[in-house]
Formats: structure tokens, C-alpha cells, sequence
């Protein structure tokens, strides 16, 4: 075979670890660089705020020393008066020893020089320089010009033999003047602030520089290669950003630029550190993932081959088991896997199992299951069966039988195909699972499909007496109820077991007995194992009677009183009563739903008028149920017919009732009645009267007497000369009050008022 299961589950496994190396790896190493490069930013994002710190803390030094300069008298002087170096002198020495003595005090500052525009002249340590000959006279002009109090520059001075870089700070004088009239220039080394700077942060900063807002640089060790590695777009982006970091190609390296702006004056604090020393961690952290990746699937490609080989030899032994019980070997194996293979064996065992069952189908024991039936019917003599038995040589002794009968309950899940065949196929693999416990028990016969029941007729001799026999039998019956149960899903199969007698003539009784304990299947369920011994033995307490006699009593009331939701409560109560109490047996069981189905029909005919439909077919109908539930679900739909039966009754019986108590109170409206007189009369529930009473004469009790009365009275008054007092009592209202209400309320007059008026009226007609 070319292409076996091996090799495919092999490959299958070997892409599924890769890919689940690769993405592992992924994620680890994203994961981690991005944590390494978060952690680096930040660190420099804070030594750049150290660093920015210390730096406009120098500056800010610087300003306080320019601002306390500026407001010195001598320098005052300086400025504004004409200098006169012979009349002068004491008053620029002084000058310029007080710019040497701040010089001193600080740590940065380079020198300090003094300008007068008055003048044209600069004083500082070193002497009295003239403008013209200043090296940085041209940023002395634009500053004297521009409206600034102060600003910052960057300055290559020359002095003497050799230059140097310096930061100076000009500062007006005066300092709120409208127009200048000098400056002090304070210049601070640029290398000294910048190796200060670098120092205090260990030289983790790298090449650190400081910029202006415009983006001029104010100090770095080499201002002509910064200007020459940014352009006009990064600047851009940093005076955007205000603070972050880039990776930028810088004279051919990858170098991690991370800037900072000063909120206080507007400088760019930046750093040029090398990608490849900054980033050295995520490389190690590549390499280890790698490392990582590499043993993660040189594990799980050996997991993989010894899964793929364990699970590949059962199927390789299949293969080869199969193989050695064929007759032919399949064509062309060599383009074929083991699941073809195995696919193809299938195929045949299943045409082999179709041909075996069509000849199943055309081969039928007809004598042989003729002598058996005799068996079970009794209709010969035990001579007789005894020669026929020989004959046609049945595995049965001639005498101790006993009879299990069989109902088999088929599932949902019965084999594919016509329903008939598939019955029948059922059944037949039923009779596999007898016969073979038949062997295994002793001797017997299996008779498939008598009067639509299956039977085992076995030889109970060498099970001992009656009882040890009923074990016996039980214990059989219990294997095959479980066989069936494991091996055909779906199937459940009730047994009913007879007694144990010892002639052929007595099989029947046997069978019959079995027959007789497979009736109670309704109480037990299916599935049940039923013995007659088992029956026959069982005693019921006389008190378990009488209150299962009195729960149907009291259901049959409540239905003959239309409370049929009760009427089913206690039905579900009696079914359950005869579900779970254990000491009463099956016969007992079936004794007490016996009489409760007496008694429903006992209803259905004497309360529906003879209407009975039917009912004679409902013991049958209910002796081929197979569990309670089903028993239940049936009685519901009996007692609710009755109830709809007992409807329709009960409305024309309350109508006569009505009919009777509205003639009841057109005789007796003289005497004291009420609405219990009439419940009471009835043997009715007196709201419930009240509610006939309104249905019938479309008023209530209380409001037809009034009526009554009233046109009683009205009669008397115009017929007769008996006074108020008199019709009062003869009409039953008793006092002349309650006359008197009733006619104010009927005809807005009193008694009186109303025998005038007909008189009136009488007299004009």
C-alpha cells in the first residue's frame, strides 16, 4: 500500500506542531521585544527629564546672575555714562572685578561681558574690548535690535590662539527700558555643561544635544555632524510631538533618536543612541525563542511519531486480520490505504449478511413449529406429543416445564430498511439471544410469534421445586432482558412467567399463567420481569383497600360536583399510590384501578343518560396498556369526556332547579325567605344559587323577591281599601317603612301618593 494511514496522520501532525511552533514563537517574541523596547524608551524618556532638569537649573542660575548684575549701579553707570578711562578708572576696575568675581562663583560660566551702546565698547575680566573687534559683534547688533529682554545663542568665540563653543545668554540693561541701552553677555561653556550633563546620568544617554525651538543647535560635542544627520522633516516631527522617540538611518546606522521638549522655554532635549546596542536584548531574547521553538518541536515531533504509531497498530492489525480471513483478495491493494481497505471488507460482510438473510426469509420450519404450537395450545395428549417430539426430534425432556412469554417493545432505532424486514430481523436476532441462553441454561424451545408473542419453553427438572424453579426462571428472564437492552438500542422486553408443572398437556397452563402475569405490565412497566408464584403469595393489608376504595369514592364526588381539576389531582394521586407503594402486589395493584375504571363507567352510565358510546370496550382497551403513565394519559381523557358530558347536563338540571325556587318564591314571597332558604332547598352552595338564580331570570335573588313584592302591593293598592300597614304585612315587606323605600325607589312616590294617582287616573278614563 502507497499511501498508508501512517503517513498521512504523520504528515497531518508534523503541520499541525509546526504551525503551532511558529505561532507560539510569534507571540513570544513580540511579546517580549515590545516589552524590551517599551522598558528602554522610558528609561531614556527619564534620564532626558533628569537631564533637562540640571540643565534649566544652570540656565535658570545664569538669568538670576544676569538679573542681579543688570541692576548694580557700577554696571548701571557703565552703561549709560561716556567712559573716561583716565577719570574712570576706579569705576570700571570695579566693574570688571565684580564680573571676575561672578565668573568665579559659578560653575559654568566661561565669561561675562559687558556692553554700552554708548560706548560701542565691552567690559569684561580681561579688559575693555571694542565692538568692532568682538568676535560676536554681529549677535550683540541683532540682539541691541530685536524687542527681547533676553535670548539665548549658540557661539564659536575666538579668543587668541584658540576657539572655543560657547552658550551666552544676553540680557537687557536696562531691564524694562523702552530702548536698550547696553547688554550683558554671560557665555557658558558648552563642553562643560554637556559632560556635566552626560556624567550625572552614567553616559546612558548616549550623544545627547541640546536644541533651540527653531531647531538650531544650542550644544553638542559636534554641531556640523548633528545639522548634517536630521532633516527638515524630523524637526518638524519632534517640535510636533513634543516628546517620543524614532528609529532613523543615520550615515548608513539604525540609530534610536528619543527627544524631549521644554515646557519652560521651548529646548529639545535629544539622544542618538545605536539601535544594535539599545536593542541588544531583543536579540539575545530572538535567540532564545528560537532555541525554544526548536526543542518545543523536536518534542513534539517525537510525541507525534510514537502517538501516530500507537494509534496506527490496531488499524494495521485490523488490516491484517481481515486479510488472512478472506477467500479473494481484493484487486489493485497497492493503490489502496487501510481505510479503503477495511471499507471494501465492510462492504462484503454486509452483501454476505443480505444473502444470508434472504435465505433466512425463504426457509421455513413449518411442521416443526406446528408440533410446538400443539405445544402451548393443549390440543393433544401427551402420547401424542411424546412421538412427535421423537420424530421430529425437539430438544425438550418430556416432563417439568415451565413457560416464559415475551413481549418485545421495539424503539425508534430498529435497523434500516422496509419496516416489515426490519421486524422481522429484529425478532430474528431476539431468538439468537434465547437460543443461546437456552443452551446455556439447559434444555428448551423457543417459539417465535404465537398469538403475536414470543415463548421459551423450558425444562425445569433439574431446577429443583417450584420455588427454586421461579428463581431459576427470573434469573433467565433478567440475562435476557439485558441482553436485548445492551445489544438491540432502543428494544426493552417484558417477560411474564408461568407456573411450573410437570406433563406435556400442562404447558398450556403454563403459558397461560405467564400470559395472565404479563397483564400486569400496565402497573410494573415494561421491561418488567412478572411472576405468577410472586402473586399468588402476595397479601395486601385490608386498610390499603379501604383507603384506595375511599380516594375513588371521593374522586367520583368531586366529578358528580364538576370540580374536575380535583377529579384529576386525586386520580394522579391514586396513580401514584399505586406506583410507589411496594407492599401491595401487581394483582392488588391492578384490583384498584380495576375499580376505578368500574366506577368511571358506572358514571359515564347513570349520570350521561344511557349515552355510553362505547364504553364496555374500556377495560380492553386499558388491559393492552403497558405502563401507568399511559393508564394515566387515558383516564385524563376519560374524565375530562365525562366532565364536558356532566356539562351539559348540569346546565339543564340547573335550569329546572332555577325554575322550581322562581316558583318557590312567587308562592312564599308573603313569608320571610332568603337566599339560604333556597340553598338549603336545593342541598346547593348559596353563592352558587345566587349565580343559577342571575343566568336563569337575569336578576338576583334579593332584587326578583323585591320585584315581587312590589307589584303585589301595587295591585292591593288599587284594587282593594286595606291600608298601608295591611299591605306591608300581606306582602311581605312587614314594616310600612320598607314600603314606603321600595315605592320611592321603583316610582319616585309613597304608597298613598300612588292609590291617588290610579284613582285619578281610573276616574279620567
Amino acid at each position: 500500500m502507497k499511501r498508508t494511514i501512517f503517513i498521512r496522520l504523520l504528515l497531518h501532525l508534523t503541520i499541525a506542531v509546526v504551525l503551532i511552533t511558529l505561532l507560539v514563537g510569534t507571540l513570544v517574541y513580540r511579546y517580549t521585544d515590545s516589552m524590551l523596547r517599551e522598558e528602554v524608551l522610558l528609561h531614556n524618556q527619564e534620564l532626558l527629564g533628569q537631564s533637562r532638569k540640571m540643565v534649566e537649573q544652570a540656565l535658570g542660575e545664569v538669568k538670576q546672575s544676569a538679573a542681579s548684575l543688570a541692576l548694580h549701579s557700577d554696571l548701571q553707570k557703565a552703561v549709560w555714562l561716556s567712559w573716561d578711562l583716565e577719570e574712570e578708572y576706579r569705576f570700571l576696575k570695579n566693574t570688571e572685578d565684580l564680573i571676575t568675581e561672578r565668573i568665579n562663583s559659578s560653575t559654568y560660566l566661561d565669561s561675562i561681558y559687558l556692553y554700552s551702546a554708548q560706548n560701542q565698547k565691552l567690559i569684561s575680566s580681561s579688559g575693555i574690548t571694542d565692538l568692532q573687534q568682538f568676535s560676536y559683534k554681529q549677535g550683540v547688533q541683532q540682539f541691541m535690535e530685536s524687542k527681547h529682554i533676553y535670548d539665548w545663542q549658540a557661539v564659536h568665540l575666538e579668543e587668541g590662539d584658540h576657539s572655543v563653543n560657547v552658550m551666552t545668554f544676553l540680557f537687557s540693561v536696562p531691564i524694562w527700558g523702552i530702548q536698550k541701552q547696553g547688554a550683558i553677555l554671560m557665555n557658558l561653556k558648552e563642553d562643560v555643561l554637556y559632560s556635566a550633563v552626560v556624567n550625572s546620568n552614567n553616559r546612558k544617554l548616549g550623544n545627547m544635544a541640546i536644541l533651540n525651538q527653531e531647531g538650531e543647535v544650542l550644544s553638542y560635542k559636534d554641531k556640523s555632524m548633528l545639522l548634517s544627520r536630521f532633516n527638515q522633516a524630523d524637526i518638524q516631527r519632534i517640535q510636533r510631538e513634543k516628546e517620543g522617540s524614532f528609529t532613523e538611518k543615520i550615515n548608513g546606522q539604525d540609530t534610536l533618536v528619543s527627544f524631549l521638549t521644554s515646557d519652560a522655554n521651548g529646548w529639545i532635549y535629544l539622544t542618538l543612541n545605536p539601535s544594535a546596542e539599545v536593542f541588544k536584548r531583543s536579540h539575545e531574547v530572538i535567540r532564545v525563542t528560537l532555541l525554544i521553538s526548536y526543542i518545543a518541536f523536536s518534542l513534539g515531533m517525537l510525541m507525534m511519531i510514537i502517538v501516530s504509531i500507537r494509534y496506527y497498530k490496531p488499524v494495521r492489525r485490523t488490516v491484517h486480520m481481515i486479510s488472512t480471513l478472506l477467500d479473494k483478495p481484493f484487486s489493485k491493494m497497492h493503490d489502496r490505504d487501510e481505510f479503503s481497505y477495511i471499507g471494501d471488507s465492510v462492504n462484503r460482510l454486509y452483501v454476505e449478511k443480505e444473502a444470508f438473510k434472504e435465505k433466512f426469509r425463504g426457509q421455513e420450519l413449518v411442521i416443526r413449529d406446528h408440533v410446538v404450537l400443539s405445544l402451548l395450545s393443549g390440543k393433544t395428549n401427551d402420547n401424542e406429543l411424546m412421538r412427535q417430539m421423537q420424530y421430529y426430534e425437539l430438544d425438550l425432556d418430556h416432563t417439568h416445564f415451565i413457560v416464559l412469554v415475551l413481549r418485545i417493545h421495539v424503539g425508534a432505532d430498529i435497523p434500516a430498511g422496509p419496516e416489515e424486514q426490519a421486524l422481522n430481523l429484529l425478532h430474528f436476532q431476539v431468538r439468537a439471544i434465547c437460543e443461546e441462553l437456552i443452551a446455556a441454561c439447559g434444555k428448551g424451545l423457543y417459539v417465535s410469534q404465537f398469538h403475536s408473542r414470543d415463548v421459551l419453553i423450558m425444562n425445569a427438572g433439574h431446577w429443583g421445586g417450584p420455588q427454586s424453579a421461579y428463581h431459576y426462571a427470573k434469573e433467565l428472564a433478567i440475562r435476557l432482558r439485558n441482553r436485548v437492552a445492551d445489544e438491540l438500542h432502543g428494544t426493552a422486553v417484558t417477560v411474564g412467567i408461568g407456573g411450573k408443572y410437570e406433563k406435556l398437556s400442562e404447558i398450556s397452563l403454563s403459558y397461560n399463567e405467564a400470559l395472565d402475569a404479563l397483564l400486569y405490565e400496565r402497573i410494573a412497566g415494561k421491561g418488567s420481569i412478572l411472576s405468577i408464584s410472586d402473586y399468588q403469595s402476595n397479601h395486601v393489608d385490608r386498610s390499603r383497600f379501604t383507603a384506595c376504595r375511599q380516594l375513588v369514592d371521593k374522586l367520583i364526588h368531586e366529578l358528580k360536583t364538576w370540580n374536575t381539576d380535583k377529579a384529576l389531582q386525586l386520580k394522579d394521586e391514586l396513580i401514584e399510590r399505586l406506583a410507589s407503594d411496594e407492599l401491595v402486589g401487581f394483582p392488588y395493584k391492578d384490583i384498584m384501578l380495576t375499580q376505578l375504571l368500574h366506577a368511571l363507567m358506572t358514571v359515564r352510565i347513570e349520570l350521561c343518560g344511557g349515552e355510553e358510546d362505547g364504553s364496555p370496550d374500556l377495560i380492553l382497551a386499558f388491559s393492552k396498556k403497558n405502563s401507568l403513565e399511559q393508564v394515566r394519559v387515558d383516564l385524563d381523557l376519560v374524565i375530562r369526556d365525562i366532565a364536558e358530558r356532566l356539562e351539559g347536563k348540569r346546565e339543564i338540571k340547573h335550569q329546572d332547579v332555577v325554575e322550581k325556587l322562581v316558583e318557590y318564591t312567587k308562592r312564599n314571597y308573603r313569608e320571610p325567605i332568603s337566599l339560604q332558604t333556597l340553598a338549603d332547598m336545593a342541598l346547593m352552595n348559596s353563592q352558587y344559587v345566587s349565580k343559577l338564580f342571575k343566568e336563569v331570570t337575569g336578576k338576583n335573588f334579593l332584587d326578583y323577591l323585591t320585584e315581587t313584592r312590589y307589584n303585589e302591593a301595587c295591585h292591593l293598592l288599587e284594587q282593594t281599601y286595606l291600608t298601608i300597614n295591611e299591605i306591608a304585612e300581606a306582602t311581605g315587606f312587614g314594616q310600612k317603612q320598607n314600603l314606603i323605600r321600595t315605592f320611592k325607589k321603583y316610582c319616585g312616590l309613597t304608597p298613598s301618593e300612588y292609590r291617588n294617582q290610579r284613582s285619578v287616573q281610573r276616574i279620567k278614563g
